[in-house]
C-alpha cells in the first residue's frame, strides 16, 4: 500500500489534467514542509502524521477570508472578515449555503485544543494569503496569544473570531 510520499510523488511527478486525486491533508502537510524537504519520505510521511495528530486532538482550525461585502473591503476585527471552521466538514456545510466556490485553509492552533473561539494574529494585517500557512498564527486562548506576541512581536494585535462547528 502507497504511504503519503508515494501518493504525493505521484500527485506531483504528473502534469496537470493527469494527476491522481491527492487527499488535502496529504497536500497541505507536504506544502508546510521547506521544498528541498518534499523529496524526503521521511520529513514527508512524517508532516502528513504530524498534522493527522494536530487534527485528531483539535489543535487545527480551518480559516476563510470573507473579506468583501457588497464591493466593500473589510478588514481584520470585522466580525464577519473571516470565518474559523472546527472541520473541513464544517466548512463544506457552510459552503454549501453560502459560498459553493469557496475554499477554507488549514491552520495549526497554538497553545492548546481550540475552544469556542480562536484568537488570530497576522503579521501583515493588509496581506490577503490566506493559502500561505505563514500568513496568520492562531492560539487556543488569549493568554497563549499574549505570551506568543510578548516573546515573538511586541506591540502586536490580536483579534478574537468565534469557532464554526
Amino acid at each position: 500500500m502507497a504511504d503519503a510520499f508515494d501518493r504525493w510523488i505521484a500527485w506531483a511527478n504528473n502534469p496537470p489534467g493527469q494527476r491522481p486525486g491527492l487527499p488535502s491533508d496529504v497536500h497541505a502537510s507536504v506544502m508546510s514542509l521547506d521544498e528541498e524537504d518534499r523529496t524526503d519520505r521521511q520529513k514527508v510521511n512524517a508532516a502528513v502524521e504530524h498534522r493527522a495528530e494536530l487534527r485528531r486532538t483539535g489543535r487545527t482550525a480551518w480559516l476563510y477570508l470573507n473579506d468583501f461585502d457588497r464591493g466593500t473591503q473589510r478588514t481584520i476585527g470585522d466580525p464577519e472578515w473571516v470565518k474559523v471552521f472546527a472541520s473541513a466538514e464544517a466548512a463544506d456545510r457552510w459552503f454549501d449555503q453560502h459560498d459553493p466556490e469557496g475554499v477554507a485553509w488549514e491552520y495549526e492552533i497554538e497553545g492548546g485544543p481550540r475552544q469556542a473561539s480562536v484568537w488570530i494574529f497576522l503579521a501583515d494585517e493588509v496581506s490577503r494569503a490566506v493559502g500561505d500557512l505563514a500568513w496568520a498564527k492562531l492560539f487556543a486562548s488569549r493568554q497563549a496569544a499574549e505570551k506568543w506576541l510578548e516573546q515573538n512581536a511586541p506591540g502586536g494585535k490580536i483579534w478574537e473570531y468565534p469557532l464554526e462547528e
